[in-house]
C-alpha cells in the first residue's frame, strides 16, 4: 500500500516505517492517519515480526505538530488531540515489538510517539525537548502528563516538564528515555542488527511482555499477574515453546512460527 506521508520498507522480518514530511517530519492529521493504517496493516502481515519507526533525513525524528497553518482551536484541536492519543495508544498496544530509531530533534508529538515505542535507540545526534510550558501549551497526547512519570519516575518527569531544557542523547539515556546511544556513523547498521535480533524472537512472548508491562501502570499489578498466567499457559502449549527448547538443545537459532 502507498501512503501519503510514510515510506514502508520490508527487510526479512523487519518492517521500517519512515515519517516522510521533510524537512523535520512535522506531525499532521494525514501523517497520524497513515501511521494508524500502517500499523494495522503490519499487525496483520504475518511476515512482519518487528517494526522500526524512524524519521526521514537527519534533521529530526519529528519536530512535533505541524503549525504551518497556525494554532488549532475548538473542534479542530480536539480532533487533532484524539488522533495523537490514538497513535500513542496504538504504538503501545500493537502486538508486535516497535523500535524507535531517533535521529536529530524529537519534540512534542514526535516525542510522544517515540516514547511509546518498546525500544528507543538514539543516534548521537538526537536531541529532545519538552518545553511546552514555555509555549503556553498543555501536552495532551497521553504521554507527558499521563505516562512519562511511569516511564522515568515522578521527579525526573517534573524536572523535564518544569525546566523544559533541551537534552542531548546522553542526557536522555541517563533519564531512561532511550535504551542506547549509538554513534551516528554506525546508527543505521546497529538499528538493523538489533531489529533483526528482535524479529527472531518469539511472537507469543513479545505479546505477553507488551500486555503485562502496560497493565502494570495502565491497570493494576493484579491484572498484570493475570496476563502473565494467561500468556504463560498459552506459551507452554505452543509449538514455538517446543521449537525454542529443541533449538537450545541443538545449539541453533530457533525458527518461531507464532503458533
Amino acid at each position: 500500500m502507498v501512503y501519503e506521508t510514510l515510506l514502508v520498507v520490508h527487510t526479512a522480518g523487519v518492517s521500517t516505517l519512515t515519517l516522510n514530511r521533510p524537512p523535520v517530519n512535522a506531525v499532521s492529521p494525514a501523517l497520524m492517519r497513515d501511521v494508524l493504517t500502517a500499523l494495522d496493516d503490519l499487525e496483520a502481515r504475518e511476515a512482519t515480526r518487528c517494526i522500526v519507526l524512524t524519521g526521514a533525513g537527519t534533521k529530526a525524528f519529528s519536530a512535533g505538530a505541524d503549525l504551518s497553518g497556525g494554532p488549532r482551536a475548538g473542534d479542530e484541536a480536539a480532533r487533532f488531540r484524539e488522533l495523537g492519543r490514538r497513535v500513542v495508544d496504538r504504538v503501545e498496544t500493537i502486538g508486535k515489538p516497535v523500535i524507535a530509531a531517533i535521529r536529530g530533534w524529537c519534540i512534542g508529538g514526535g516525542f510522544a510517539i517515540a516514547m511509546a515505542c518498546d525500544v528507543r535507540l538514539a543516534s548521537s545526534t538526537a536531541k529532545f525537548r519538552t518545553g511546552d510550558a514555555y509555549l503556553g501549551v498543555v501536552p495532551s497526547w497521553g504521554m507527558s502528563l499521563v505516562r512519562l512519570a511511569h516511564y522515568v519516575g515522578r521527579n525526573r518527569a517534573l524536572d523535564m516538564l518544569m525546566l523544559g531544557e533541551d537534552m542531548d542523547a546522553d542526557d536522555a539515556r541517563e533519564l531512561g528515555l532511550v535504551s542506547r546511544v549509538i554513534p551516528d556513523a554506525d546508527f543505521d547498521v546497529e538499528v538493523a542488527r538489533l531489529a533483526a535480533r528482535v524479529a527472531g524472537g518469539a511472537p507469543i512472548t513479545f505479546r505477553a511482555i507488551k500486555e503485562a508491562i502496560r497493565a502494570q501502570y495502565w491497570q493494576t499489578p493484579e491484572e498484570a499477574q493475570r496476563l502473565e498466567t494467561r500468556w504463560a499457559d498459552v506459551a507452554a502449549a505452543s509449538d514455538d515453546f517446543r521449537e525454542g527448547v529443541a533449538a537450545f538443545k541443538e545449539k541453533r537459532a530457533p525458527i518461531f512460527k507464532d503458533r
